[in-house]
């Protein structure tokens, strides 16, 4: 905000209902107004209530506990013969994490409709597309779309551009020249979204593309000390998005997220996968990490490290880029997760896509898209189908939906595991869930 002409002239409202959280966040704030003399005004609370009037844009962005819960629903699955890699969106941990956030999501869009009637909401919490649903259908009283940073543009689209030769390595957007004959159709379900169509003036890049990820998928594989040291998100993910794409067509876009979306990884069957089956979310890597970048913050709202190295090393976050455009009236494009409405044309109005996307003040419009290639389109609808039930389990609180919703799961494939998977983290998360859950 403190950087953008059109964003420092506004409030920033800080929330969180942990004080000490809060005062950090607002101390690092007042050292980056202090440091730019930007007129940005900053408040903050422990109650949403107290600024959330008259807001233009409200962000969710909470999580309790994050990787402590996703390792929890991670070692259980696993037990049961389910592997995530990430464990926030699909498989048991996106069904369990959706049960968790969806009610927290839904209390505060009661408070945004009687506060910021006007607004709009943009969530920014896995798993993306199940929130965005329960929003769209169980708050239709507030605005609002999703997003995720998997696809921050412009820089998504830029670094394609460079890796086929498009674009200079000194690139930092796509000439309006070039978008003008430029078909980088990105389309799907959010972490699962895929490259069909990449072509520029009537030639097809796809093959291009192709050659590059076998090479990388090569050196990959022969790397055996990154090997040893990969996160699960992050291992062999070249590998993996060669097989999909050979098998498919079209790249998988966010491969540290669509491996866990199909059975190939899992160890099913006779065969080992190629290269190995997926590894485990690694919750203690996770949790180690989110304290670093913590104590990190924490450094810059004291004083211990520089004020100017923090601005110097960051950038736009991906919802204040948005929403520089949307208030600006800049006319940027960006991938937002709303009802597709006609964009992908064999999929329904109101499948909850991740799409480029127009947007001004009126929210998103979607751009036109190409059709869902077949085996990938049935694939897309039961990944819908399962966060359409998660959605409707989270606001119910009833168990015969949540079981559907299991068993829709493109990753459970057994009805005794999925029933004492389900059974096992409704105990283990007796604390956090609602207690509708347990009467």
């Amino acid at each position: 905000m403190v950087n953008s002409k059109i964003l420092r002239q506004g409030t920033l409202a800080l929330v969180d209902t942990k004080p000490h959280v809060l005062d950090t966040m607002m101390r690092l704030g007042r050292k980056a107004i202090a440091a730019t003399k930007a007129p940005v005004k900053l408040i903050g609370s422990t109650d949403r209530r107290e600024v959330l009037k008259d807001a233009d844009f409200v962000v969710l962005t909470f999580s309790e506990r994050n990787a402590y819960y996703r390792g929890v629903d991670c070692r259980i699955s696993e037990k049961y013969g389910v592997r995530m890699c990430s464990g926030d969106t699909i498989g048991p941990g996106g069904i369990f994490r959706a049960l968790r956030e969806i009610p927290r999501a839904l209390e505060m869009a009661k408070d945004i409709a009687k506060f910021a009637p006007e607004s709009w909401t943009i969530n920014f919490v896995n798993p993306t597309t199940v929130l965005g649903i329960a929003l769209m259908r169980y708050a239709p009283q507030i605005r609002s779309f999703a997003i995720c940073d998997g696809l921050h543009e412009p820089y998504q689209r830029v670094r394609m551009l460079k890796t086929v030769g498009l674009l200079s390595q000194d690139a930092t957007r796509i000439p309006p020249e070039m978008e003008r004959s430029l078909e980088l159709h990105i389309e799907g379900v959010n972490h699962f979204t895929w490259l069909p169509k990449f072509a520029y003036k009537g030639k097809d890049y796809l093959p291009i593309w192709r050659k590059n990820l076998a090479e990388m998928a090569k050196k990959e594989i022969d790397d055996n000390e990154q090997n040893a040291n990969a996160y699960a998100k992050a291992k062999f993910n070249a590998a993996y998005s060669l097989q999909l794409m050979d098998i498919f067509g079209a790249y998988p876009c966010c491969t540290a997220h669509t491996k866990e979306y199909v059975p190939f990884f899992q160890g099913y069957g006779v065969n080992s996968p190629f290269p190995e089956k997926l590894m485990v979310f690694d919750a203690e890597n996770r949790d180690k990490d989110m304290k670093a970048r913590w104590k990190e913050n924490e450094e810059f709202a004291s004083g211990k490290k520089s004020i100017k190295e923090f601005l110097t090393k960051g950038k736009g976050d991906h919802a204040t880029d948005i929403i520089e455009s949307m208030w600006g009236g800049l006319r940027k494009t960006f991938y937002i997760n709303s009802a597709n409405r006609g964009a992908v044309p064999n999929m329904a109005n109101d499948a909850f896509l991740e799409l480029l996307s127009d947007l001004d003040m009126n929210g998103p419009r979607p751009l036109p898209a190409s059709p869902m290639p077949r085996g990938l389109l049935g694939l897309q609808q039961q990944v819908l189908d399962t966060h359409e039930l998660t959605a409707e389990a989270a606001v119910t609180c009833d168990r015969g939906i949540l079981m559907r919703a299991m068993m829709t799961d493109p990753i459970i494939n057994n009805i005794e595991d999925g029933k004492k998977i389900m059974k096992e983290l409704l105990d283990e998360e007796k604390d956090i869930l609602p207690k509708a859950w347990y009467k």
